[in-house]
């Protein structure tokens, strides 16, 4: 059994349709999908459509159309912001962009086994989601702490699964799954000038900690060079064809790693 671990990143996971690609140009589909925040959009949608040039069309469709509202046409912030207010989003116009990916589908509409990730506030600890409607899941995987307004599930609050598990390997290998290819991203360090660029800096060692841990269990990685912030969702395009490069460069190597 090969399982696919896709990390959070927002606009940076469309490089995981790639991934994808990358497992239909050798014949193969992963056997299951775990994947935080906007890892686990991408591996549901593949999961519904089983197409990676689908699963790009819908959503980049999508992602237009969000940027098209009024209420994201100007989809930026500064970080101050960020510590002074919950969130910049509330939920019901978030929820929206989720509704018209979705409907009303369900885990069980999936043709390929999906674990959406997300944080549990309540316990603080990663939560495997695995059933029910995807609107729901999908939705509490990728509500980013202090972005988007959190949401609840089985009446708990949940948050973005990235906050733990930004590429959930763990997940997968607890559930018993042999091989592990992990999708991830490689991102330059910013220097930083004032104290909150510092804040900033601190607050991404500790995620590399944990991203470092998930990877190092993983069997094979496909790691992204990445220098859009995630909330330029206007750069998918750009995202999305950088990292067909690296898959074409890297397709014999995996194709000896699946056919194995």
């Amino acid at each position: 059994m090969i399982g696919l671990a896709l990390e959070a990143g927002g606009v940076k996971g469309f490089s995981h349709i790639a991934t994808l690609k990358l497992f239909e140009l050798c014949g193969k589909k992963p056997d299951i999908i775990s994947g935080s925040s906007f890892g686990s959009i991408v591996g549901t949608l593949y999961a519904l459509y089983q197409d990676s040039e689908k699963v790009y069309g819908v959503l980049a469709e999508n992602i237009t159309n969000f940027l098209k509202r009024k209420k994201f046409s100007n989809f930026k912030f500064f970080n101050f912001e960020l510590i002074l207010v919950e969130s910049l989003v509330d939920l019901d116009d978030y929820y929206d962009f989720f509704k018209s990916l979705y409907g009303r589908a369900k885990f069980s509409d999936l043709k390929i086994p999906v674990d959406v990730v997300a944080f549990d506030m309540e316990n603080l600890e990663s939560i495997v989601i695995n059933e029910g409607f995807l609107v729901d899941a999908v939705l509490a995987s990728c509500t980013v702490p202090g972005v988007f307004e959190p949401t609840y599930i089985a009446g708990t609050k949940m948050l973005d699964g990235g906050v733990l598990s930004p590429v959930p390997v763990i997940e997968l290998r607890n559930k018993g799954v042999e091989r592990v290819v992990a999708s991830i991203f490689e991102e330059p360090k910013n220097s930083y000038n004032t104290h909150m660029e510092l804040m900033l800096y601190i607050d991404s060692i500790k995620g590399d900690i944990i991203l470092q841990r998930e990877i190092e269990t993983a069997d094979f990685v496909i790691s992204y060079p990445i220098s859009v912030q995630w909330t330029e969702l206007e750069k998918y395009r750009e995202v999305y064809n950088n990292a067909l490069k690296i898959i074409y460069n890297r397709r014999d190597e995996f194709e000896n790693f699946i056919g194995r």
